[in-house]
């Protein structure tokens, strides 16, 4: 790649940079629903025209706001495999998400509208590589802390990949039904609660003395 080329790249990647900017702004201020690119476009000082040549719709780029959030992801639970001891791992991995969701709760939004049949169409293939990429690394890193606890003998024998595919569906979950209480103003446990009974249970599953039992029983 030439100078120019880079220069060019940098400066769209920093034009990209200050609309996410703009935009995690009004959609923090007015939700999703009240959010528009107009007003986007107004918050970043530039046109509506501008806006669509980085981003395919509202919802791609309502999306996008979590690439950054997945990449820190990513760093941090590194951080958590080469620091922490193998039986706190998981735990440890989990809060990292518990905590960005009880900060953040626009990310566990943009998690759920990913989840709507019809948003596919709406995404640019820029924003599906990148988002789908970073959720497959947290899932490679729930996978992993649980294949070290079993190297270690803290957790039975099982598929480390399909545990990881469970626990982050019962995360999601976890979160959609602390949303769906609190918007139906039904009484609700706090969001930690909640989710540390969910991983409780994922982690009495995996300890050996449960393997045992059952086979005791059978």
């Amino acid at each position: 790649m030439t100078n120019a080329q880079e220069r060019k790249a940098q400066e769209r990647q920093a034009r990209r940079r200050r609309i996410q900017e703009a935009a995690r702004s009004v959609f923090s201020e007015r939700g999703y629903a009240g959010a528009s690119i107009e007003l986007i476009a107004r918050a970043a000082q530039l046109s509506v025209g501008a806006i669509y040549l980085y981003f395919r719709s509202k919802e791609d780029l309502y999306v996008s706001l979590i690439e950054d959030t997945l990449t820190v992801f990513d760093v941090e639970m590194v951080q958590v495999r080469e620091q922490t001891e193998v039986g706190r791992r998981l735990r440890e991995t989990w809060s990292i998400m518990v905590r960005w969701a009880e900060k953040d709760p626009e990310g566990p939004r943009i998690l759920r509208l990913m989840a709507q049949p019809a948003i596919r169409p709406q995404l640019s293939e820029e924003v599906v590589a990148a988002v789908s990429s970073g959720i497959s690394r947290i899932q490679d890193h729930i996978g992993a802390t649980v294949a070290d606890g079993i190297h270690a003998g803290i957790y039975r024998q099982v598929n480390a990949r399909e545990i990881a595919d469970l626990a982050w569906s019962v995360l999601l979950g976890s979160l959609d039904a602390a949303e769906m209480h609190t918007n139906l103003g039904l009484q609700s446990e706090a969001l930690v609660a909640r989710t540390d009974r969910a991983l409780g249970l994922i982690e009495s599953a995996l300890a050996p003395q449960v393997a045992a039992t059952l086979r005791a029983v059978a």
